[in-house]
């Protein structure tokens, strides 16, 4: 072989290569999001589903709060896999004071989408509420 041909074939590998890099660079970027939650999946930290339930104590709660603590319960759960999700107490919510809100007025303050999916079946006459997800029809219920 002379160096002609040698040159040549060198040149004809480095541009292969060079193509080779450019498909994974591309593919990589294409699929960025999939490996970023597939690396985050393999080595991050586990879903963590067990941080409920939580009891909050305060003078008093306004429905805007509850309403925010139903809510965060459902989000909570419904982003589990349906076989981590599970009946649960989510927050037990304890006012030193007692609670000035009705169920018209907590009803008001929840989003439309929840707005059928929470029960209340409290008169807010007790000093403590407990929002709790039942995982049969992916409801909130909100009792004494």
């Amino acid at each position: 072989m002379n160096k002609g041909q040698m040159s040549m074939e060198y040149i004809i590998k480095i541009m292969i290569l060079l193509v080779v890099v450019a498909v994974v660079i591309s593919l990589i970027v294409k699929f960025k999001g999939e490996i970023q939650i597939t690396v985050k999946n393999l080595f991050g930290p586990k879903e963590d589903n067990h941080k409920f339930p939580q009891i909050i104590e305060k003078n008093g709660f306004s429905s805007g709060e509850i309403s925010a603590y139903i809510e965060d319960c459902y989000s909570s759960m419904e982003s589990l896999s349906e076989d981590k999700q599970e009946d649960i107490i989510c927050y037990l919510l304890q006012s030193n004071s007692g609670f000035s809100i009705t169920r018209s007025m907590l009803r008001n303050k929840l989003s439309s989408e929840l707005d059928d999916k929470v029960e209340i079946t409290t008169e807010f006459q007790k000093d403590i509420i407990k929002i709790q997800y039942q995982d049969i029809g992916n409801k909130i219920l909100v009792s004494d």
